[in-house]
């Protein structure tokens, strides 16, 4: 009885919700899943954000004590300085830009709540929820008006095309998403992605075609648009393959500028989606890092060399590993264009190349630094660090600190069979907002390791 009673509750919590949601505009809804803080003014972000790492930062001392008696002198020294702290925390730096910042954004093609048009823009609610209708971004203070420009004519396009949108609930219909980067070189990129269905390959040539000349001499060739590419995407499970992209039109790469330095970046490259703020994040990086003539720098998931070059330039030997090929071709290529040559680059996943890289350091002192996918790193690539007695210095940038909690807590756990190496403990922490107007930021954690604690 309890249960059921407990389950109509659920239900009715659930339908209450679903009933207050349905009384707000499709836009202020958008405001809310898009950029929860639209409405905060942008001091108070930062401070939210800033309590929210220390928060973390004291949940984390609380945690590496637990698995690592040894380091509680130095943990409660630091938390008797640092407000409860595993370390300290340097105060949160402002991004310079904080309208209109993103570079990249993947679009979802689906129906309007209330039109039931075709429709390019973000769903209202995660499909989880029972939400598969698409707003418009049009008041989304996080987007350019390039951007804009580039959804609306994809969404004209969309409009006027005979094949529907796709139906992620009975996985019919076609269009499915649209990702569009811009540079701050004026490059706009789009990439269209449709399920094929049962279309012959004839009849995927001519859409492409089709595509191709809205772009080139349509109405598409008005709208600032210098890259084109197509991609064909069917898969229901995590293991099937995903097709490449197929380049219809325009330049192959964009080319971003960041920190004097010119980046070519290849369609499904990593590139930070804030570039005023990556500038400050990546010249902390340096800081951090420092320069001297006995340290080799071991940049984990270096994505196009941006963190690599920025390194080399300051005259640190470095080394990047990336599992992208186009992304260590755009690397090797930038590295080349700017002159650097103290750098180079190893192509494959972290877990399984990283040994080599590391063997390639010849200098006794190695820095790593990571800045993995939000997932964290792999357990693999996180024992081989703590198990190289070479490294030092870990500069860990995380774009999701909870996700890389466990990350940092097996890095300071007491050696081990399974963690080998004497363990790292964290010394600093900072803090980037590259995402204003929602709550994420990007925290750099700085761990060293002391070799007179065993662990």
């Amino acid at each position: 009885m309890v249960q059921k009673r407990k389950a109509g509750d659920s239900e009715d919590s659930h339908c209450s919700k679903k009933a207050r949601e349905d009384d707000i505009p499709v836009e202020l809804r958008l405001k809310n899943a898009v950029t929860p803080f639209w409405n905060v003014p942008y001091e108070e972000q930062l401070k939210r954000k800033e309590a929210d790492v220390h928060k973390f930062l004291v949940k984390l001392a609380k945690e590496i004590e637990k698995v690592n008696k040894s380091l509680i002198p130095k943990l409660q020294k630091n938390r008797k300085e640092n407000n409860f702290q595993c370390c300290p925390l340097a105060p949160i730096k402002a991004s310079p830009c904080i309208e209109a910042y993103r570079n990249k954004c993947e679009f979802t093609i689906g129906k309007h709540l209330y039109t039931k048009e075709k429709t390019v823009g973000f769903r209202l609610n995660s499909y989880k929820e029972g939400s598969m209708s698409v707003a418009e971004p049009d008041d989304c203070v996080n987007i350019s008006s390039v951007m804009l420009k580039a959804v609306k004519s994809f969404q004209d396009y969309v409009r006027l095309s005979k094949l529907d949108v796709y139906n992620p609930e009975n996985h019919s219909g076609y269009w499915r998403q649209l990702t569009v980067r811009t540079s701050n070189n004026s490059d706009v990129l789009l990439i269209a992605v449709m399920h094929p269905q049962t279309l012959t390959e004839a009849e995927l040539e001519e859409e492409k075609q089709k595509l191709k000349e809205y772009y080139e001499v349509g109405p598409g060739s008005q709208c600032g648009v210098t890259s084109v590419y197509f991609q064909l995407f069917s898969k229901k499970t995590s293991n099937e393959e995903i097709l490449p992209l197929t380049h219809l039109m325009g330049k192959k790469c964009l080319e971003e500028t960041l920190l004097g330095m010119k980046f070519q970046i290849s369609p499904e490259a990593f590139f930070q989606i804030n570039v005023p703020a990556t500038e400050i994040l990546y010249s902390m990086v340096a800081d951090f890092v420092g320069t001297s003539s006995s340290l080799s720098v071991l940049d984990i998931c270096c994505g196009t060399g941006t963190i690599s070059l920025c390194l080399a330039k300051s005259g640190a030997k470095v080394i990047g590993i990336e599992m992208c090929p186009e992304a260590v071709e755009n690397a090797q290529l930038n590295a080349r264009q700017n002159g650097l040559e103290n750098v180079d680059f190893i192509c494959g996943k972290a877990e399984d190349v990283i040994v080599a890289a590391i063997n390639k350091c010849e200098e006794s002192n190695i820095v790593a630094v990571v800045d993995p996918p939000r997932a964290g790193l792999h357990q693999k690539v996180l024992k081989v660090i703590r198990a190289t007695s070479k490294i030092k210095k870990l500069i860990y940038i995380a774009c999701n600190p909870n996700a890389a909690f466990s990350n940092f807590v097996d890095l300071c756990r007491k050696t081990s069979n399974n963690y080998k190496g004497c363990p790292f403990y964290p010394v600093q922490a900072a803090v980037v907002d590259m995402f204003p107007y929602t709550p994420h930021k990007e925290l750099v954690l700085i761990l060293e390791r002391d070799e007179t604690i065993k662990g």
